[in-house]
This record gives structure tokens, C-alpha cells and sequence, in this order.
């Protein structure tokens, strides 16, 4: 998907927002995806599904995990890790305020057409925390 150098410089700076707001919680960017990912699979995953859709290592992986599981987010079981209640809830309450961040922070920006299109997306409910994601893992598949 072609992006202009401002739509890109929005979605940087929209990453930057959610990123704070991940900070805030007390998780890093990457244990916050790994706990995102774990909390979508009710019965887990393997270390090693984890560090192939990651492109990590598994050892990455159970270091990330072995800090997630000392917070009470997740369980590690064997070779596999599960997302506890309370990381399903610390997934949701993180989603809920970045999405509420990025508004506030789209809202403060000059109105350009690039800003207009996603508060309506926004608006619509079709514009969240999960669309900018999977927008930044576009941009990194297209750089391989």
C-alpha cells in the first residue's frame, strides 16, 4: 500500500502516542505485542510460533515472557506461554487508552487531508490501536 511522506510521518507519530501509553502500563513495545498476541489465544501459544511470528529467537521470547510471567500477565507452561486474566485485562485497558490517546493527539494536529481521512476512520470506529499495528507490520513485511 503506497503511503505518502505525510501519512508516514502521522503513523510514526501515532506509534510514538500508543508507545507512551505502553510505557505508562510499565511493559516495553515488544512485551506488549507478545502479551497482545497471547491474549487473542485462549489456550497459548509455543515458544517457538511466538519467535517465528515475532522474528525473534526463542530465547528472546522466554526472556520476554519469563518478565510478563514475574508481572502476573502471563504462564509459562513447558515450552508454551499463556496470557493470565489479568493480561487479557492489561491488553484491553492499554487498547482502550491508545485508542483514546490517538484521538486526543489527532485532534490537536493541522487538519490535512491525511489527518481529516483518519478522525473519520476514528469516528467510525475504524481506525484502532489494532489497525495501526497491522499498518506498521505492513511497512515492515514491504522493507524485507
Amino acid at each position: 500500500m503506497y503511503r505518502d511522506e505525510d501519512d508516514l510521518q502521522l503513523l510514526a507519530e501515532v506509534a510514538g502516542v500508543l508507545d507512551q501509553v505502553v510505557m505508562d502500563a510499565g511493559l516495553s513495545s515488544g512485551s506488549y505485542l507478545l502479551l497482545r498476541s497471547l491474549a487473542r489465544e485462549p489456550d497459548g501459544r509455543p515458544m517457538t510460533g511466538l519467535a517465528a511470528e515475532f522474528g525473534a529467537e526463542p530465547d528472546e521470547i522466554a526472556a520476554a515472557a519469563k518478565s510478563l510471567s514475574v508481572a502476573g500477565l502471563v504462564d509459562v507452561e513447558g515450552t508454551g506461554v499463556v496470557a493470565t486474566a489479568v493480561g487479557r485485562k492489561a491488553v484491553e485497558e492499554i487498547d482502550a487508552t491508545g485508542n483514546e490517546a490517538i484521538r486526543e493527539y489527532v485532534l490537536e494536529r493541522p487538519h490535512s487531508a491525511t489527518v481529516y481521512g483518519l478522525m473519520a476512520s476514528m469516528q467510525a470506529g475504524r481506525f484502532t490501536v489494532e489497525d495501526l499495528i497491522e499498518f506498521l507490520m505492513e511497512d515492515e513485511d514491504a522493507e524485507d
